[in-house]
């Protein structure tokens, strides 16, 4: 039996992550090199896609969409897992295509950092509630309720964001308040509102997924040429309520070509 006390209390502590994440946790994953830089254009294709969110059968067909060669970029804006139905799956599906030597980059989302963070500062109890009840991602756990070792490495192992000749690539943003909008990675995992010019940014554009937008608005920062070209039309919504948005007008995954600034589509088929 559920204690439903417990999840509630575990997803009050949710809620304030990043930003309650203690120093400890701070600390380890400040140890990894937040950025890479990717001077030169592949001989292949440069694509993108945004948050899958474990709707793994969504992500394999998109991929075969895209038709995908060893000589491409695939570059993945993290939110791997969670609220779909096979989180690990996904990230299986990253390390097989790895294995055949495809070239696939995925940065940090804030679903990733936050199962790294939960892992040092909740009890055993609190996150098995938070990854299996609450996240949807049991089959991240071992049978001790831990987050399996090869996952949790790879987790840790991922940048904040990646910087290529003409784009900046990042989970969700740039906080361009600051003075220094590289500085502040916990803002690349959660920022919402996105900058409305380039002048901090180096005068380049930036790609992102983390808040889930309607296709239309996709398709008017491409063609208006605006400062930050949003992703994520919320591909796990597809069949779940949103509590904003309307989830008709969600449920794809998409993936973007960076060299033409076109547009690959995938329906759910995950949910």
């Amino acid at each position: 039996m559920i204690d439903t006390n417990s999840i509630s209390s575990v997803f009050s502590q949710v809620s304030k992550i990043p930003v309650g994440c203690d120093l400890t946790t701070h600390k380890l994953l400040e140890k990894q090199v937040r950025v890479r830089y990717f001077t030169d254009f592949p001989k292949g294709r440069r694509l993108v896609i945004p948050d899958i969110h474990g709707c793994i059968k969504t992500f394999r067909a998109l991929v075969e969409k895209l038709e995908l060669n060893k000589d491409d970029h695939l570059f993945l804006l993290g939110d791997y897992i969670d609220k779909g139905q096979n989180s690990a799956g996904v990230l299986d599906f990253i390390f097989e295509l790895q294995r055949n030597h495809f070239q696939v980059f995925p940065l940090m989302g804030n679903h990733e950092f936050n199962v790294v963070d939960t892992a040092q500062r909740y009890s055993s109890k609190a996150f098995k509630l938070f990854i299996k009840k609450i996240n949807k991602a049991g089959n991240l756990l071992d049978t001790n309720g831990k987050i399996k070792p090869h996952y949790f490495e790879f987790f840790k192992s991922l940048m904040y964001r990646f910087e290529l000749p003409d784009f900046h690539l990042v989970h969700a943003g740039f906080d361009c308040r600051k003075e220094d909008p590289f500085a502040h990675h916990l803002a690349m995992l959660e920022v919402r509102k996105q900058p409305q010019n380039l002048k901090k940014l180096n005068g380049k554009r930036v790609i992102h997924g983390h808040q889930p937008v309607y296709l239309e608005e996709i398709k008017q920062a491409i063609t208006n040429n605006l400062p930050a070209i949003p992703l994520d039309n919320g591909a796990c919504y597809a069949k779940r309520k949103h509590k904003t948005l309307n989830t008709n007008r969600l449920g794809k995954l998409v993936g973007l070509n960076l060299d033409n600034l076109t547009l690959t589509l995938q329906d759910n088929l995950d949910n």
